[in-house]
């Protein structure tokens, strides 16, 4: 028998947070738009954050201009003499023709170059909407050295993984209802979640520490400015004094530790950086999110207060370490102290002081949380087992749960709850109490992030809802445009389904071709497989127990299920041995299944 609801108080009614105002006035706006939707309650910071996302172009002093609410990021047009360069470029083709449009009410000059601030796909996937085919001779493409490889990093082994946490993230699955607002703590929903298509200009002059430019009579410095992303970087144009710190500060507390998952973020790297910001005196900053903001005694304060709240959490943090105490203990003990608690550009709508903390722990010293019974701790399943038989059955924690709840104790109602879906993970009742807990975790969570997820969640164990699948992959793309095929063949070994080759020990040879390109740029690749181990590396093997012959286009389709192999094909295109089954039994060691909603992932 399904528990009886009983409504709680909502945690938000007792929550007062406290925003300050801070100076964004534009100067001129060319185009406004598109209304907020209407959602359920959250706290206020969240629904003052959404102002921030009105679409809009802002002129910030002459010749700068940023295009706001378009995307989850922004786009920065810097006007010269007989040209133009733009900072960032939205997250797909759509958004970044509709920058495009707006951009070109204010000047029909040519693009000269394009900056990228960091590799992030709503910096970059928007990009070739900006220059033709035609002009893209003519227009140079700059980031950091480490860009280009970040950027195929995220299409690389972990794709997957960080394809479906992001989703959550961002709510990509979340009805306008759900989600209330439609955005994530910096910027409106995702472009990639209202559809569209990815198109990437890869950066064509790369620098390491810092470059000088001058670029249609404007004089521009880039910095390496490691931060949000390890290949950051600043923009600085001195005779404007204009600074733009891509995704070094926004109105939210940094996120320190991605929900997605990603590179370990070093926070003195960080704070070090909004200190070589701070020495310029800028007059303006212009961030790639939410508005930007003028007059540099606010500016100063404001990078200032942000850095020293990374600092604080970080050496407090460490403090803590060095006293003993463990990741549970120290989120309890670090919390900003009220001056920075109370920032208006530290509210924690995106990242938060906790998340930040264990970031910091796991950074320095790993997963051991220092305690001896997390060497060896009970099995999931015994434990959940042994708390069930304590309780006095499934029936008695289901009932504790929802108790919980009506308590407003949704934390501890999801994490009690658990035990009985770890081993009944079809119970109705335990899922309805899983979905409700999430459910309101979501809609009190300060952090439009963690309200994201957890309602994202929440659809993946309701039954009641038909949550539409959640996508493991990043909307349509030719992958030969972002993934090399050096990195696509180093990932295979992630991807070996080690149950199917457990038994298997042979070795395949794969030459990749382009017809259309040059006989020098074609690449031969073995793979070893050994009972459950796959090793790739580059050249041949004549004693090989397959040859395969194809484009990489189409080993990439093989490889990800998208083609089937025993389908006519020209002999340019696919050369394998005449047995048809030999390449398909190759093939199904490393293609999985997408996986469905489950909760668990």
């Amino acid at each position: 028998m399904r528990p009886q609801r009983r409504l709680a108080m909502p945690l938000w009614a007792g929550i007062a947070v406290l925003v300050l105002s801070c100076h964004e006035e534009p100067i001129r706006v060319v185009e406004l738009h598109e209304e907020l939707p209407k959602g359920p309650p959250a706290p206020h910071a969240l629904t003052d954050q959404a102002k921030a996302f009105e679409r809009r172009v802002i002129e910030v002093t002459e010749g700068v201009h940023v295009a706001v609410g378009f995307g989850l990021s922004n786009s920065i047009l810097l006007e010269g003499d007989d040209g133009v360069i733009v900072i960032d470029t939205m997250g797909t083709i759509e958004a970044g023709r509709a920058v495009r449009e707006a951009f070109q009410q204010i000047t029909d000059k040519p693009i000269r170059a394009i900056i990228y601030t960091h590799h992030h796909a709503e910096q970059v996937f928007g990009s070739q909407a900006f220059v033709s085919e035609a002009q893209r001779s003519a227009t140079e493409v700059i980031a950091h050295t480490s860009t280009a490889e970040a950027i195929a990093r995220s299409f690389g082994a972990l794709r997957p993984a960080l394809s479906r946490r992001a989703n959550r993230m961002f709510g990509t699955t979340l009805q306008e209802g759900e989600q209330g607002f439609l955005h994530n703590g910096i910027g409106p929903a995702r472009e990639v979640d209202r559809g569209g298509h990815l198109g990437l200009l890869h950066p064509q002059r790369t620098f390491s520490e810092s470059l000088s430019l001058e670029i249609a009579g404007l004089r521009i410095e880039l910095v390496h400015a490691p931060g949000e992303t390890a290949d950051h970087i600043f923009v600085w144009l001195p005779e404007k004094r204009v600074l733009l710190p891509g995704d070094n500060i926004y109105k939210a507390f940094p996120n320190l530790s991605p929900l997605r998952g990603g590179n370990p973020i070093d926070a003195l790297a960080w704070a070090r950086s909004l200190d070589a910001m701070r020495a310029l005196r800028a007059e303006h900053l212009v961030p790639s999110h939410m508005g930007p903001m003028s007059g540099a005694d606010e500016i100063e304060a404001t990078l200032l207060a942000y850095r020293n709240a990374i600092r604080y959490v970080h050496d407090q943090t460490v403090r803590g370490i060095n006293q003993g105490l463990t990741p549970d203990q120290l989120v309890q003990e670090v919390v900003l102290p009220p001056h920075l608690a109370n920032h208006p550009y530290l509210q924690e709508v995106y990242g938060t002081v906790a998340w930040a903390v264990r970031a910091i722990f796991s950074g320095y010293l790993g997963w051991f949380d220092g305690e001896a019974t997390t060497l060896s701790p009970p099995n999931p399943v015994d434990r959940a087992r042994a708390t069930i038989a304590l309780a006095g059955g499934i029936n008695a924690v289901i009932e504790a749960a929802d108790d919980a709840l009506a308590e407003g104790q949704a934390a501890w109602a999801a994490e009690l709850i658990q035990h009985v879906l770890v081993i009944a993970p079809g119970h109705e009742d335990a899922r309805a109490v899983k979905a409700s807990a999430l459910r309101q975790l979501g809609r009190t969570s300060l952090s439009a992030i963690a309200r994201n997820y957890s309602l994202s969640q929440a659809r993946a164990w309701d039954r009641d809802v038909t949550a539409p699948p959640e996508a493991t992959a990043p909307p349509p793309l030719d992958e030969r445009a972002v993934l090399p095929v050096d990195l696509f063949m180093r990932a295979l070994p992630v991807r070996l389904n080690a149950a199917r080759a457990r038994d298997v020990d042979h070795l395949t040879v794969v030459e990749l071709i382009d017809p259309g390109a040059p006989a020098v740029l074609a690449s031969t690749w073995t793979i070893q497989v050994r009972h459950g181990v796959a090793d790739v590396e580059r050249g041949d093997a004549p004693d090989a127990t397959l040859r395969v012959r194809t484009s990489p286009r189409i080993w990439m389709e093989l490889i990800n299920g998208e083609r089937d192999a025993a389908s006519p094909r020209e002999a340019e295109q696919l050369t394998t041995p005449s047995d048809p089954t030999a390449l398909d039994d190759f093939l199904r060691l490393f293609q999985e299944p997408i996986p469905g909603s489950s909760p668990y992932r």
